[in-house]
């Protein structure tokens, strides 16, 4: 894997300008594009950069964070407060999102709700739906991306070291980096990311495209 030095200023507007140009497959759908990493480390203020720069080429694009979809707390932590089976794959609600986001606009919806529920106190959001343009790309943010049940056609992964997660992730989730090595063993995101970033300093990240994915 070869990695091209980049910057912070232009790796949103490349990655706007890659999914702008990928096909979506059916004239009318919306291509999901997934940012696979934890807000903590940045990828929630990528994925928004990257939507910024999709409205400034002409395809604004629908923004989707798997934070606002955990399940409710008695349900993600039914098997304690540090399962790494769950963490992995049965934190976020993809059932929720498939029933808000994602089926309504595989059935042509021009408005779909983006927030399900405040996961720091378990309530719902209970925001108005919002208006999808046509074809508009949904990006997703997230961490474990490949081992939630999404629609994804596309990913880009942010490839850090433990110790980078290490010093980004607050004491309290310190536990989720035996679900980051997990992750990294058992869905491969590296290989089966379409680009892969690499992301120890989001300041002057590098980024790596896998072949035909450009």
């Amino acid at each position: 894997m070869r990695f091209a030095p980049t910057s912070a200023a232009r790796l949103p507007n490349e990655l706007a300008d890659w999914i702008r140009r990928s096909p979506s497959g059916h004239p009318t759908a919306h291509p999901v594009v997934g940012i696979d990493g934890p807000a903590e480390v940045g990828a929630t203020a990528l994925a928004d950069g990257v939507a910024t720069a999709l409205a400034a080429l002409g395809r604004p694009a629908l923004r989707v964070s798997t934070g606002w979809w955990w399940r409710s707390a008695a349900l993600r932590l039914e098997f304690g407060r540090r399962d790494v089976d769950m963490l992995l794959t049965g934190w976020v609600d993809a059932a929720a999102l498939t029933r808000e986001v994602f089926g309504p606009l595989a059935s042509g919806a021009g408005a779909v709700i983006t927030r399900l529920r405040v996961p720091a106190t378990d309530r719902s959001v209970r925001e108005p739906a919002v208006a999808v343009p046509p074809h508009a790309p949904v990006v997703v943010d997230g961490p474990f991306l490949l081992a939630t049940d999404l629609p994804l056609q596309r990913l880009a992964h942010l490839r850090l070291s433990p110790a980078a997660l290490a010093r980004a992730l607050p004491d309290e989730r310190a536990w989720w980096l035996d679900g980051f090595e997990r992750y990294g063993r058992e869905y491969a995101p590296e290989d089966r990311a379409d680009v892969v970033v690499a992301y120890d300093h989001p300041r002057s990240p590098a980024i790596a495209w896998a072949a035909g994915s450009r």
